[in-house]
C-alpha cells in the first residue's frame, strides 16, 4: 500500500470510530427506573431540608420500585439512603439492617463500590460506641474498595480520625494526607475534613505552626459550603494552633464562640467561652 492510501485508511478508521462513538447512547431507562430515581431525588431534597419523615417515605417508595424490577444498583442506593435517614432519627438498628442488606446480600449483584460504601457507613454509625466493630467494618470497606473506588478518600479520613482519637497522631496525619490526595476536587466538605484532620494531627504532634495552613484552607472550604459546625471546629483548632500568640488565639475562639451561638451550639459556645477566659492576657 502506498503512503497516501495508508494515510487514507487511517483517516477512515478514525472517522469510523468517531461515528461509532457518536451513535453509541446509554440504554433507555424504563419508566420504573425513572420513578425510583425520582423518589430518591425527592427523598434527598427532604433530607437536606431536615424533613426526615417525608425523606423516609420517599426512600421507602424508591426501594419498593427498585425491588419490583430487581434493579440491583437502585436497590443499593435506596438502602444506603434509608440508613442515612434512620441514623438521623436515632434508629440505629434499622439503619444497620439496611446497610447489612447491601453488604451481605448474596443474591444481588451489588458492585464493590456500593458494598464498600455500606461498610464505611456501618463503621461511621458504630464508631462512637464500638471501636472494634468500627475497625472491622472499616477494614472490610478498605478490602472492597481496593486501591481506587468512589469512597477511598472517605475511608482514609475515617482511618485518620480513629487513629487520632486512639492517640496515634503520626498515623492519623499520614492517613489524612493520603485522604486529601484521594478525594475528588469537587468534594469540598470531605477535603475540608482531611485538612482539618491534618491540622488536628499537627497540634497533637506539638507542631502547631504546621497546622495553620491546612486549617485555614479547611475554613475557606467550609465557609463556601455554609457548614456552621465545621466552621466552628476550624476556628477552634486555629485558636489551639495559635496558643503561643494569646491575642490571636482569643480572636479565633471569639469567632468560634459567635458561630456557635448563632448556630444554637450551646456546648460549643460554653467551651469557647472557657477558652477565652483562660487565655493569657
Amino acid at each position: 500500500m502506498s503512503r497516501a492510501p495508508a494515510r487514507a485508511a487511517v483517516v477512515v478508521c478514525v472517522v469510523a470510530a468517531g461515528l461509532l462513538a457518536a451513535c453509541s447512547t446509554p440504554p433507555a431507562r424504563s419508566t420504573a427506573q425513572i420513578r425510583a430515581q425520582g423518589f430518591n431525588t425527592q427523598g434527598m431534597d427532604r433530607y437536606k431540608a431536615g424533613d426526615l419523615p417525608h425523606a423516609l417515605t420517599y426512600f421507602e417508595q424508591a426501594l419498593q420500585v427498585a425491588q419490583s424490577i430487581e434493579d440491583d444498583d437502585a436497590i443499593a442506593v435506596a438502602r444506603l439512603n434509608l440508613s442515612m435517614v434512620y441514623l438521623g432519627m436515632g434508629r440505629q438498628d434499622e439503619a444497620l439492617k439496611q446497610l447489612d442488606g447491601v453488604l451481605d446480600e448474596p443474591r444481588l449483584a451489588f458492585g464493590n463500590d456500593r458494598r464498600a460504601e455500606a461498610a464505611l457507613r456501618r463503621a461511621m454509625a458504630v464508631q462512637a460506641g464500638d471501636r472494634a466493630g468500627a475497625a472491622q467494618a472499616l477494614d472490610r470497606a478498605d478490602t472492597l474498595c481496593g486501591s481506587r473506588c468512589a469512597v477511598r478518600g472517605k475511608i482514609l479520613n475515617l482511618k485518620a480520625y480513629l487513629a487520632l482519637t486512639a492517640g496515634r497522631a503520626e498515623e492519623g496525619l499520614r492517613f489524612a494526607q493520603q485522604a486529601h490526595g484521594a478525594l475528588a476536587k469537587d468534594d469540598a466538605l470531605e477535603r475540608a475534613n482531611a485538612l482539618r484532620l491534618q491540622g488536628s494531627a499537627c497540634i497533637a504532634l506539638k507542631t502547631p505552626a504546621a497546622a495553620v495552613a491546612p486549617l485555614e484552607e479547611a475554613l475557606k472550604l467550609d465557609k463556601a459550603a455554609g457548614a456552621s459546625e465545621k466552621i466552628y471546629q476550624d476556628l477552634l483548632l486555629l485558636g489551639q494552633a495559635s496558643a503561643d500568640r494569646p491575642e490571636l488565639a482569643r480572636d479565633y475562639w471569639s469567632r468560634a464562640h459567635d458561630v456557635a451561638l448563632a448556630a444554637g451550639n450551646k456546648a460549643g459556645a460554653e467551651r469557647t467561652a472557657k477558652l477565652m477566659a483562660s487565655a493569657p492576657r
